[in-house]
């Protein structure tokens, strides 16, 4: 409530089963403080190889809960490359 209502624009090309590739925006439109209404663009290709997942992003990620495939994880706000290594075993 404090942030205001949020806007989230996402675009996922999958060439399956292994690849995928995302374009994503979240825009706090909302927020009472106009000085204070972020973008956070991002931009993530991922490759899938049995049980493992290696995805690479690229952007703003503000600080928050972040569930991705149903997995859900606490993230810091961070600007720049990620690199992420997920198993399931």
């Amino acid at each position: 409530e404090d942030e205001g209502d949020w806007l989230q624009f996402l675009i996922e090309y999958t060439v399956a089963p292994k690849w995928y590739l995302t374009v994503a925006d979240q825009y706090n439109y909302g927020n009472p403080d106009k000085d204070r209404r972020f973008h956070y663009p991002a931009v993530s290709a991922g490759y899938t190889y049995g049980s493992n997942r290696l995805t690479l992003t690229y952007g703003k990620q503000r600080e928050g809960i972040l569930c991705v495939g149903g997995v859900c994880r606490n993230v810091p706000a961070s600007n720049g490359l990620t690199i992420t290594l997920t198993s399931s075993f």
